[in-house]
């Protein structure tokens, strides 16, 4: 979504286009887009001529003759286009503004998320949704971001990006903010001090005027003017760099979701104060994650271990009950639950159904009753799973599939049936989701020497 930057970046774009054009007439393509009866607003504008451009936060305003405003919030995919009287619609066109010099200037909106709404000038910023967006950070002082977040329910990440509160930053800039500043996206917002929001303040206005001189970023749903290039991508330290070496430590920066925004973060720079660091290991059968796991075990970590805990959950009768009157059994015994599931894929199904929401409630549980400051999980199926959200590092461990073979072999286990279960395990989204993919077919020293090569 196009943010403060970009949107003033599309401003002064339309402010060397619009003003002193006179409209003619407007074409209108979909009307879902428009906050008013079409005729109305057709006749609301039509005649007028545009005098200037200006902003509110991310909001577009188109200013006009006789004390009128035509308020642009282009959300997700709004973007404007000039145009001659005579070009094609284009098919996500919603709108365009015919101008009696035979010039036009569409608006195109994939989604159709964007609004237009008229209103009159005099009071345009007390009604919505231009009353709806708060003081921008060069506006906003250290205490009264603090007196706002003091209230907030939510993240940090989340809070900065309500547009009441401090206008302008959307998921790109709130990333960028919360890396300078070393503050992690997931900490409630009602800790964060009256120090960090001088910082915040700062940054954010940083960051914004740097985004601005540089014509913002250029994203999908961005699309500047010929000639004017979105280079702050370029100069992004967080968004967009998940599982790439932190600029500042080094350490695998780390992607999450948070209140459905993706969110990159430094775990190591940014230190979620109070909560454990914690690191998810997985991959195939007999890839090597116990020895990964081992190794962070002896570096201080809590370890919890997947077969462990299906283990203890086994040894709970009223688990165990559950699983024999799901599956006819008159008796619990691992050995022939493994022989039910193996020879039909829908009672596997079934069985996970059952084991996994209990496994990870258990991880749940285990992480929440430990103080450790460092948790390493043992996890297989971590790809996909709840646990794969509150990781801080995801490991990869792979091995040659021979390698996997012999040391299965060595365990007193099914070679075959082993391997055709690795065939299913998601290496590919393992690997991408990922901040640390190591291979464990060479010595144990040299998987030490990349293992060292991190601050534990």
């Amino acid at each position: 979504m196009p943010e403060l930057p970009e949107v003033e970046t599309v401003k002064s774009i339309l402010q060397d286009i619009v003003p002193g054009k006179t409209v003619k007439s407007i074409d209108v393509y979909y009307s879902g887009c428009i906050k008013a009866p079409v005729e109305e607003f057709k006749n609301f504008v039509i005649g007028e001529t545009f005098t200037k451009m200006s902003r509110k936060g991310k909001i577009l305003i188109f200013h006009m003759t006789n004390n009128k405003v035509v308020v642009s919030h282009l959300r997700m995919e709004g973007k404007y286009f000039e145009g001659m009287e005579n070009d094609v619609p284009d098919k996500h066109d919603i709108m365009r503004y015919v101008f009696t010099d035979g010039t036009t200037l569409r608006y195109n909106d994939v989604r159709k998320f964007g609004v237009l709404v008229p209103q009159k000038e005099d009071i345009c910023n007390s009604i919505p949704p231009l009353s709806e967006v708060g003081k921008e950070p060069w506006d906003l002082s250290p205490q009264e971001l603090y007196e706002g977040l003091k209230i907030k329910k939510s993240t940090i990440k989340e809070a900065l990006l309500d547009q009441r509160l401090i206008a302008g930053l959307g998921n790109i800039y709130d990333d960028e903010v919360l890396f300078a500043t070393k503050i992690n996206p997931k900490r409630a917002a009602n800790s964060i001090t009256q120090e960090e929001c001088i910082r915040i303040v700062k940054e954010a206005g940083r960051i914004l005027n740097e985004a601005i001189a540089n014509g913002g970023s250029t994203i999908k749903s961005y699309h500047p003017k010929e000639g004017v290039s979105g280079l702050m991508q370029t100069r992004l330290l967080a968004y967009g760099h998940g599982n790439e070496a932190c600029p500042t430590c080094g350490f695998p920066m780390r992607k999450i979701f948070i209140g459905g925004r993706g969110t990159v973060y430094c775990p190591k720079c940014q230190v979620n104060y109070g909560e454990p660091f914690i690191v998810g290991v997985t991959g195939p059968i007999a890839s090597g994650k116990s020895t990964v796991s081992k190794y962070l075990e002896s570096k201080g970590y809590l370890k919890i271990d997947a077969d462990f805990v299906v283990a203890e959950l086994y040894k709970n009768n009223s688990f165990t009950n559950k699983i024999c009157a799901h599956f006819g059994m008159s008796s619990f015994s691992r050995e022939e639950l493994l022989q039910i599931v193996s020879a039909d894929e829908n009672k596997r199904k079934e069985l996970n159904e059952i084991v996994h929401p209990a496994v990870f409630d258990e991880f749940f549980k285990i992480i929440k009753d430990n103080k450790n400051e460092k948790i390493v999980l043992d996890v297989p199926l971590l790809i996909g799973s709840p646990l794969e959200e509150i990781c801080d590092l995801i490991i990869t461990v792979i091995a040659d599939e021979k390698n996997q073979i012999e040391r299965i072999i060595q365990r007193g286990k099914d070679p075959a049936a082993s391997m055709a279960l690795n065939k299913k395990w998601p290496k590919g989204i393992a690997k991408r989701k990922s901040g640390l993919v190591l291979t464990t077919d060479g010595s144990l020293d040299e998987l030490y020497r990349n293992l060292d090569k991190y601050n534990w």
